[in-house]
């Protein structure tokens, strides 16, 4: 992934805090210097809020959701609460739940991307898997269902560091629908705000001096057209 996302947060925060551990052969300037640094990264991430949102996060990543998830519980019921909300709020939503054949569905893979066997076989087993768990779970609530997807995602092996769990998602999408679809809401929550400020300094190096009469939708064009450049000259390449 070209940026990083929230679930790659705690265990950043894992690994910094464990280098910032008291050793024997500190000097008593190097104890102090740690010290002061480990609090002012437990004061950033005290809040109770910004805990929940990271691991919430991490708990949907597959590559980290058994090892560096805290709140395990926590993150559950909150979950739960939003299935509740939604399903109080029906028909009202802007963000329905995706059902089992959406999610399906939109978990295989693209006609035009490449694929191999292994990644075709899981999909359709995927499917398959959903399939039978749309139809043995008709008379469940939408917060059970839920239970029963947090139950088969916890069975499920932990993926390599090294790999995407976007491809992961869709691939599994179709077996856990639900979990798929916070799935898309928390990963895709970029982990800092480098991003955004790139966009706001080509903006400004856009509406210069010269070109301050540009209209918002005028900039709007210019913006996304930048940014977007290097990827379109790489699909005229490959094409």
């Amino acid at each position: 992934k070209k940026h990083t996302t929230l679930s790659s947060v705690l265990p950043l925060l894992w690994k910094m805090l464990s280098c910032l551990r008291d050793k024997e052969d500190d000097t008593l300037l190097t104890g102090e210097m740690k010290s002061l640094v480990r609090e002012s990264i437990n004061q950033r991430y005290e809040n109770r809020e910004v805990q929940l949102l990271l691991n919430t996060a991490t708990y949907l990543d597959p590559r980290f959701k058994p090892s560096f998830v805290a709140l395990e519980d926590d993150v559950k019921q909150s979950l739960l609460e939003q299935v509740g909300n939604a399903d109080d709020g029906a028909g009202t939503s802007e963000t329905p739940m995706a059902t089992g054949a959406e999610a399906s569905s939109q978990s295989r893979p693209s006609k035009k991307s490449k694929t191999d066997l292994k990644h075709l076989l899981s999909a359709i087993q995927g499917e398959k898997k959903g399939s039978d768990d749309t139809s043995s779970q008709a008379g469940l609530s939408t917060q059970d269902k839920l239970n029963g997807e947090f139950l088969v995602y916890s069975k499920m092996p932990e993926l390599s560091a090294d790999e995407d769990p976007l491809i992961w998602w869709k691939m599994n999408g179709g077996t856990i629908p639900q979990l798929a679809e916070f799935a898309r809401r928390y990963l895709c929550i970029a982990a800092s705000s480098c991003a955004s400020e790139r966009v706001f300094s080509v903006s400004g190096i856009i509406v210069s001096p010269r070109r301050s009469r540009l209209t918002q939708n005028h900039v709007d064009m210019l913006v996304f057209l930048s940014q977007n450049l290097e990827l379109a000259k790489k699909r005229c390449e490959m094409l």
